[in-house]
């Protein structure tokens, strides 16, 4: 009997090692360094920034969708790509001026751009204004200076740091028509001239432009068709560059998100066949207000009102910053699919933390009572600045979301198959028992 039950585990502990072997031979190892070097290509000066509507944009579409297909992922309903219109900050012809004028038109002064000065990026309806203290309507306070020509709402005020170094997302809905980021010095300097009845002039060679624009989609066909897939994404815009070609290059936003997920695909579509299919997307026109994300909800809500999705936005900075999982606004640490996953966090020992704001693409999907999250380092120091560049990404950082949420992709789309995950510990522990087996057989013969 001893006899039997040692051949018994020898012969499982053998189809075990075989699996593992498989497995050994087939699966691409999620690669840090690949992650890495992702992000240098997409947040290089060549892709300007990635602004949506731009042709470095559609350069880092194109990108993506040869990625998903070198990857053998298919494409999603038939197209890898879901077009779709916004609107979007286009350069013109023209220098960019903040000027001083006296009653004759003469220029009495002529401020600096990106030193006294430049565009907020939040909308450009109209990209000029001149006016003088009462003529149109002006208000003025301590930091800012509001002006009413007409239907075009007009904002000239200084940053929280009082720099020019922050660009805000482009909303094309915005109630002001032109922002203007101004230092102090420069606001104080402005008041003086329009208590003495001098007329400011102001033009950006901006306007805003309709154009067609795309998400891209691929996706690891399941065995069973008739569950809604698991979706795994990440935005790939930014914000371009300024009117002096200064280029935002957004390494951690979200050039890390994109380059995880495109690490991503090419780790789980190694692995085998899942139960549940696999659909990836890179969302466009995020920094936008969600509008990628939103588009393809509305597209394809029938078609994923019961997927799990799991977004990623700024991957790769731990400098004292836990990995926060961050739901909607009406979302809790109760809910469902957000306690699994702190679950998770919490065996793994990942340090976490929450948020609960529509903050990134979880947003369309929650608004529509699908279950989302963003993966998210959530700092802020250098977020929407041309300091944000790929030398300060963490590679532990990277390490540290890769742990979570390939054992979230394991138990959603694999049964919980944790021998996809701890295949090598299997094949050793596997091992140690087959020699073990030997051992008490040639004892037991002796």
């Amino acid at each position: 009997m001893k006899r039997l039950i040692i051949q018994f585990i020898s012969c499982i502990s053998f189809l075990i090692i075989s699996t593992c072997i498989q497995f050994y031979y087939n699966v691409v190892p999620f690669n840090t360094l690949n992650v890495i070097n992702k992000i240098n290509f997409i947040s290089s000066d060549n892709f300007k920034g990635r602004l949506t509507g731009t042709l470095e944009n559609k350069e880092v579409e194109e990108y993506i969708k040869l990625q998903f297909i070198e990857n053998n992922l298919k494409p999603f309903m038939g197209e890898y790509t879901q077009s779709f219109k916004v609107n979007y900050p286009h350069k013109i012809s023209g220098e960019p001026h903040l000027k001083i004028l006296d009653k004759n038109g003469d220029i009495i002064k002529s401020f600096t751009y990106n030193k006294d000065y430049k565009e907020d990026m939040l909308n450009f309806r109209s990209n000029s204004i001149k006016f003088k203290k009462d003529n149109p309507s002006v208000k003025v306070s301590d930091k800012l200076i509001q002006v009413q020509n007409s239907s075009d709402l007009f904002l000239f005020y200084i940053s929280s740091k009082d720099n020019l170094s922050f660009r805000s997302s482009f909303s094309s809905n915005s109630n002001f028509s032109m922002c203007i980021i101004l230092t102090s010095d420069t606001l104080n300097e402005i008041k003086e001239y329009l208590n003495k009845d001098y007329t400011i002039d102001c033009f950006i060679p901006i306007i805003s432009k309709e154009t067609t624009v795309n998400n891209i989609m691929g996706y690891i066909e399941g065995k069973n068709p008739t569950l809604d897939p698991l979706i795994l994404s990440a935005h790939f815009d930014h914000l371009g560059s300024d009117l002096k070609n200064n280029v935002y290059r957004g390494a951690l936003d979200n050039a890390s998100g994109t380059a995880f997920l495109l690490e991503l695909a090419g780790y789980v579509s190694s692995i085998g066949k899942p139960e549940r299919s696999i659909l990836f997307i890179g969302f466009n026109a995020e920094e936008f207000g969600c509008l990628g994300s939103e588009e393809f909800v509305k597209k394809y809500k029938k078609n994923i009102q019961n997927s799990k999705v799991m977004n990623f936005d700024m991957i790769g900075s731990d400098k004292g910053v836990p990995l926060c999982i961050v739901g909607g606004k009406k979302d809790t640490a109760k809910t469902s699919f957000i306690n699994s996953i702190s679950a998770t966090c919490a065996n793994e020992k990942i340090h976490f933390n929450y948020l609960f704001e529509d903050a990134s693409d979880h947003k369309s999907f929650r608004e529509n009572n699908i279950d989302a999250v963003t993966f998210c380092d959530n700092d802020m120091s250098r977020i929407h600045t041309m300091s944000d560049t790929p030398e300060l990404i963490s590679t532990s950082a990277i390490e540290r979301c890769f742990k979570i949420v390939s054992k979230e992709i394991i138990t959603y789309s694999f049964n919980n198959n944790l021998l996809i995950i701890y295949y090598k510990e299997a094949a050793l522990a596997c091992s140690l028992l087959i020699i073990i087996s030997l051992i008490t057989s040639l004892k037991n013969k002796s």
